[in-house]
């Protein structure tokens, strides 16, 4: 079996935690949320269709705020009118050339940043409770 060095095992946790707080430093997706890619078609009146790939986030819950277009309509009957389920990011890119919109690669930083600290976190949570057991452990006769 390997010698475990431990002091390097406790480097290592150190540095765990100042990841997980130097991620909280910085902005992090909606708890919850995903990006969801999604392709629309379009053909012009000259017969040239096109293809756009946009991107928006996508949670269980509604936890987007509602941004409600001019005319007005409520949601409809049993759906939450203040919050949805998604919101618009922007372009991913398209057959026309056309990139990337700032905001879309903002959004997948900030969902990067969510899932390295959920990571930390799942990772950190899992030390403590070996290391709780072992304290069990060694308190009984």
């Amino acid at each position: 079996m390997d010698k475990i060095n431990i002091s390097q095992l406790i480097k290592g946790i150190n540095r765990l935690q100042q990841l997980k707080e130097a991620l909280l430093e910085e902005v992090l997706s909606p708890e919850g949320a995903w990006i969801h890619e999604y392709q629309v078609r379009r053909t012009y009146p000259s017969g040239n269709t096109e293809t756009y790939v946009y991107a928006k986030w996508q949670a269980h819950e509604p936890i987007f705020k509602r941004n409600p277009k001019k005319h007005g309509r409520s949601p409809q009957p049993g759906k939450n009118p203040e919050f949805t389920c998604h919101q618009h990011i922007g372009r991913v890119g398209s057959t026309t050339g056309l990139g990337v919109d700032p905001e879309v690669e903002l959004a997948y930083q900030e969902w990067k940043n969510r899932k390295k600290l959920e990571a930390i976190e799942t990772a950190l949570k899992e030390i403590q409770a070996i290391l709780s057991k072992f304290d069990k452990d060694q308190s009984q006769p």
